[in-house]
């Protein structure tokens, strides 16, 4: 059943990048997925659960990479390599999606609950980086969620999806080193 619903979800978000949330029908997700409209129905509701459904994919899909590549590094690596991975699989998501600010301003008006709780679960992240690098020494800072919470507000540009297509990965990826290099030097422990 899981097998399914990633499939489904992975031609309704083809569908939406593509042709944006307004123009996408059930009927012709159903017929990219080889299968009867209703057959769609049993396993969502209606359009718009299926766009949540592909949302809470992809960022999930983001955070999960972001949080497995920081076991392999230690407190000053591994914010770098969780925010530089959820750069590259943003940009992988966004930048070929040819009607993405109709998606992006669809998801943001009717589904703004959705990325605050996403936006809460990285910032969670972030502090269990911080907290892990203050445990080894690399890190100083009296309160890591406001910590963590202050690095992601400073790392939004990286991870909004209008940004994300309008600019190269090089580029993002050499100017969220710089921010980090700055940002290193006001939290190594001294």
């Amino acid at each position: 059943m899981t097998a399914t619903i990633d499939f489904i979800l992975n031609a309704a978000r083809k569908r939406f990048s593509d042709y944006g949330p307004c123009k996408t029908t059930m009927a012709e997700i159903a017929k990219d997925c080889d299968m009867s409209v209703g057959n769609l129905y049993r396993h969502f509701e209606n359009k718009s659960a299926m766009m949540i459904a592909c949302l809470e994919q992809q960022l999930q899909e983001k955070l999960d990479a972001g949080i497995t590549v920081t076991v392999h590094h230690d407190g000053l690596d591994a914010l770098r390599a969780f925010l530089q991975t959820r750069l590259k699989i943003g940009h992988a998501q966004f930048a070929d999606t040819r009607h993405l600010f109709d998606l992006f301003i669809a998801i943001e008006s009717r589904h703004r609950d959705l990325l605050l709780a996403y936006e809460e679960k990285v910032i969670v992240a972030i502090a269990n980086i911080l907290q892990k690098g203050v445990q080894q020494g690399q890190f100083s800072c009296g309160d890591t969620m406001q910590t963590a919470y202050d690095i992601h507000q400073a790392t939004l540009r990286y991870n909004n999806p209008i940004n994300l297509q309008n600019n190269s990965l090089e580029r993002l990826s050499i100017d969220l080193d710089r921010l980090l290099d700055l940002l290193y030097s006001g939290l190594q422990s001294r």
